[in-house]
């Protein structure tokens, strides 16, 4: 029987010959509680740390907002809305515009007086740039030369003299919408 191989369990808990035995390790619960002591005299620390700061006294106080003015908000009056016309580029174009002018909410009754009273001479004039603009002004898509324009003549026939006793009504700026070009026959 001397030809039989030893089991693979038996060999592994076989020791060599003239070996001693491993001493047993003991350091485990050393580990832990001084990991745990330590852990603690952080917290500790820490919550001494934290707990010496902070706000003493917090007052809770109410801050009045000032009084709003609705008279001085930006309102938008309707200036013009219809079709012009421009043939710069040797064919006629056609474009649905909308102009609308900004001034304050205070002023906005007697802007749209003075819009109502000469709204044919306003059209004209309005018109007339809008004919005269060459085909780069038309082409850019927020129309600012435009715009420009059409904001010094309205500016030039509606602010003028004080209404009463109060600041005249005055026309901040121009605002123009415009379709696409649509060409027209002429």
């Amino acid at each position: 029987m001397s030809d039989k191989k030893p089991d693979a369990k038996e060999s592994k808990d076989a020791k060599p010959e003239g070996a001693a035995e491993a001493p047993k390790k003991k350091g485990g619960m050393k580990f832990i509680a001084i990991t745990v002591a330590l852990l603690a005299i952080e917290g500790g620390v820490l919550f001494a740390v934290f707990s010496m700061g902070g706000p003493k006294d917090a007052q809770a106080s109410h801050v009045e907002e000032p009084k709003h003015d609705a008279g001085n908000d930006s309102c938008e009056v309707q200036v013009f809305n219809g079709p012009l016309f421009n043939d710069a580029t040797g064919i006629n174009y056609g474009f649905k515009v909308e102009i609308f002018v900004t001034t304050k909410a205070k002023h906005r009754d007697a802007i749209t007086k003075k819009v109502e009273d000469s709204k044919a001479a306003l059209r004209a004039e309005i018109a007339g740039i809008w004919r005269m603009a060459s085909s780069e002004d038309l082409s850019d898509p927020l129309f600012e030369s435009l715009r420009r324009r059409i904001e010094a003549k309205l500016k030039e026939r509606i602010n003028g003299e004080a209404i009463g006793e109060g600041e005249a009504p005055t026309v901040e700026s121009a605002v123009v919408i415009s379709t696409p070009a649509v060409r027209q026959e002429r």
